[in-house]
């Protein structure tokens, strides 16, 4: 795990990639893994990569964590050493591929069994039009927070907005999938998801994933 005195992450990126069958997607948490213990993780800035797949093995979700964004394109998007990984979409069975890229916002919700490691996570995509709708949804989430801090099995929740405000990712962590069965069985999300989707111009993205792998900073 992180050290508790690291810089926290400025900039993060999920990378999606819908493949045909849990065979691809073995292959490429395999890929994924092996890469970022082989060269990401000794670079200036990386903080960590979480790889998730969904329960048909048909996405194949990597959280990467950086301390800013300067430290990414240097570190790894501009990185001659990343030619597998800067690939990755163009691979036999990947039939599309996409990377959100921002930075954390708040408020982070923590829940009761804050500092678990999560037994499904799920990372939801929500397009608005701008910067005034984000704000609206991060006010939103603030709102809910209070039943939400005390809902049993639930770790937290992070909001991720990109740069003009049109792409929002909530990344909310439970301690099993009996949890997150609760958590969705609850009249009060319902009510929130009504309010929610008075603020989108398209449809939501759910995926319901397991951690596959993590991987964090090498030590100094």
């Amino acid at each position: 795990m992180t050290a508790p005195d690291a810089p926290g992450p400025g900039f993060v990126t999920f990378g999606v990639l819908r493949v045909d069958g849990a065979g691809t997607a073995a292959e490429l948490v395999g890929i994924l893994t092996d890469e970022v213990r082989s060269w990401v993780r000794h670079t200036p800035g990386f903080i960590s990569s979480r790889v998730h797949v969904n329960a048909d093995r048909t996405v194949v979700i990597n959280r990467g964590e950086w301390t800013d964004e300067a430290a990414y394109r240097t570190s790894f998007k501009e990185n001659p050493a990343g030619g597998v990984l800067h690939a990755l979409g163009a691979r036999p069975g990947v039939l599309a591929a996409t990377v959100f890229s921002g930075a954390p916002a708040t408020p982070v919700v923590e829940g009761p069994e804050s500092g678990e490691q999560p037994g499904v996570v799920v990372v939801a995509t929500r397009h608005l039009g701008g910067r005034e709708s984000a704000d609206a949804v991060l006010d939103l989430l603030a709102s809910s927070g209070e039943w939400k801090r005390e809902f049993p099995g639930f770790i937290s929740a992070t909001p991720y907005v990109d740069q003009d405000g049109t792409t929002f990712i909530n990344y909310p962590m439970w301690v099993s999938e009996v949890a997150y069965q609760a958590w969705m069985g609850d009249p009060r999300i319902a009510e929130g998801q009504e309010e929610l989707a008075r603020l989108e111009v398209a449809p939501p993205e759910y995926v319901l994933c397991t951690v596959a792998a993590q991987v964090d900073a090498a030590a100094p």
